[in-house]
């Protein structure tokens, strides 16, 4: 069943990813844009404020894709006017502002989540069926690098490097997607996190640059996550790890070759026997927007969601959980000392 869709927002650093995605999509039957500064996009009708856009037809559903201090109010207005939205991550500044988003979602019973894309990623899809059949056991130890390119390469001035706009740098703005990969692989909640996070890149910013975190998990595993922007010479060096009782799972996913879209997995799980170590190549099909691809299932599986009224693969509640791990991270790089995250 077509739809009509809203992105709002054609400024932010995806909004232009997510306006391909949309024009690309085969579940959409109107596209329309919401944005008061920008230049409308070459045949896609765009308004100035929400409530004009509200007031000239209600869309079916919304993509927000506005700076971190703006897109909580324009979720807002959207979720209670009954307007199912896919928010930009981190979808807010703070975790308090996401769980007013989820107050609001719930009060008009309305669904949101935000834009974790890395979860319809082949291997993360591939990897998620792995740990849930036990090929790993029960997991022990996780390992997470997000490491990627400078902010003087990326323009220090941008909103993403004020505290006042963004509410943090590398762990809100690109860290928070392994903290969500984490909890969803491995099923476990965040239990507690300590660590340090610093500014280090002498560009003037005010939000931190570099940032490496130990933490467990609810059922007593332990993981190291370290964050920075500090590569001059390439792009990103992504990775995951999880281990377990019978075995574990590595990916690089960017390294000196660019993404990476190959599974590692070594198994002795009942079923490995003759195959203790296997190798999964998954990378996901090129297409134009956010995520390739993966965007446009991202959309297409939310559109079937709240139009057959079954859940997501992700909601407003996964949102508020990164940030708040993210913000127990930071008072625990204030205080020095061990942050226990309330459930």
């Amino acid at each position: 069943m077509p739809v009509n869709a809203a992105l709002v927002g054609l400024e932010a650093p995806h909004s232009q990813g997510w306006l391909q995605t949309l024009q690309h999509s085969p579940v959409l039957a109107q596209l329309v844009a919401c944005d008061g500064r920008a230049e409308a996009p070459a045949g896609v009708p765009t308004f100035r404020s929400i409530e004009a856009l509200l007031a000239a037809g209600r869309p079916d559903f919304a993509v927000v894709s506005l700076p971190n201090d703006e897109a909580p109010a324009a979720a807002e207005i959207l979720l209670s006017a009954g307007i199912p939205c896919i928010v930009e991550k981190p979808a807010g500044r703070t975790a308090a502002e996401v769980a007013r988003l989820n107050e609001v979602a719930a009060r008009h019973q309305v669904p949101w989540a935000t834009g974790f894309v890395n979860r319809v990623h082949p291997v993360v899809m591939e990897l998620k069926k792995l740990v849930d059949a036990g090929a790993l056991g029960r997991i022990l130890s996780v390992e997470g690098r997000v490491i990627t390119s400078t902010v003087q390469q990326r323009n220090p001035a941008h909103w993403l490097f004020s505290h006042a706009r963004s509410g943090g740098g590398i762990l809100h703005w690109l860290g928070i997607h392994t903290v969500d990969l984490i909890r969803y692989l491995t099923g476990q909640e965040f239990h507690s996190v300590c660590g340090l996070h610093a500014t280090l890149g002498n560009t003037g910013i005010d939000v931190e640059d570099v940032a490496a975190l130990s933490f467990s998990l609810a059922n007593g595993a332990l993981g190291t996550l370290n964050a920075g922007y500090v590569l001059s010479q390439r792009y990103g060096d992504f990775y995951l790890c999880l281990r377990g009782e019978l075995g574990e799972a590595t990916w690089q996913m960017w390294g000196f070759e660019g993404a990476g879209n190959t599974l590692q997995v070594c198994s002795g799980a009942p079923g490995w026997e003759t195959a203790g170590r296997r190798q999964y190549h998954l990378t996901p099909r090129e297409a134009p927007g956010y995520g390739g691809s993966m965007g446009q299932f991202f959309v297409q599986r939310f559109t079937d969601s709240f139009l057959h009224h079954q859940p997501f693969l992700t909601d407003g509640n996964d949102a508020w959980r990164a940030l708040q791990f993210v913000e127990a991270a930071y008072r625990a790089g204030a205080s020095g000392k061990i942050v226990t995250i309330d459930g």
